[in-house]
């Protein structure tokens, strides 16, 4: 839990910025345009022992006021998965594509749904207990899932906002991440806070 407060400092990194900007704001609004920016996030699997870090890059192209698009791609640290009488940490590269639906309630204040589907690089490393076994060895596989959510993107002016969102995702490995081994199920909450400059 003590991680989590660590995202927030994201945003606190930015602060004097944000006093600057949101003072010379006009009465333009981020519609109709395409951003880029960085994200960090903290990612929690259902079976993992602990959550992990996460840092990538989102691409937004805002179709209007009410409608958006998102591209992601991230690196995932590893989480721990106990298998019964051994271990795997699984690290991730995750590339997913997002639907947005926005409600501009003010300049400054944008809430959203978001919906999506992700391709899932998973990196597979077990420990020494299981590399001794017969037929088990590290691996690597790619998953598909989706994920559904609520955020909030904070207009700074009308070409920089900050925005921060949470997320499920479902993500069921099946048996194609640990072969023949006992499965996890890697479906769990996500929380990302992001910087986009809009063009």
């Amino acid at each position: 839990m003590k991680k989590l407060l660590l995202i927030p400092l994201f945003a606190f990194m930015f602060a004097p910025f944000f006093t600057t900007a949101q003072a010379q704001y006009d009465d333009g609004t981020i519609e109709n345009t395409i951003g880029i920016g960085p994200r960090l996030g903290y990612y929690k699997a259902d079976d993992a022992d602990e959550g992990s870090f996460y840092g990538g890059a989102q691409i937004r192209a805002r179709l209007g006021r009410i409608i958006g698009i998102e591209g992601a791609i991230d690196y995932r640290t590893a989480q721990k998965y106990d298998l019964g009488d051994f271990s795997a940490n699984v690290r991730q590269v995750p590339v997913t594509v997002s639907a947005l639906l926005f409600l501009p309630v003010s300049k400054h204040f944008q809430p959203y749904g978001v919906a999506g589907l992700g391709a899932y690089y998973d990196i597979i490393d077990y420990d020494e207990e299981a590399e001794a076994l017969p037929g088990i060895e590290d691996d690597h596989s790619v998953d598909f899932g989706y994920h559904l959510g609520a955020g909030l993107e904070l207009p700074i002016n009308s070409n920089v906002a900050l925005n921060a969102d949470y997320r499920y995702i479902f993500l069921d490995p099946g048996s194609d991440a640990f072969g023949d081994v006992e499965d996890a199920d890697f479906s769990g909450n996500v929380f990302t806070v992001g910087l986009m400059f809009y063009m």
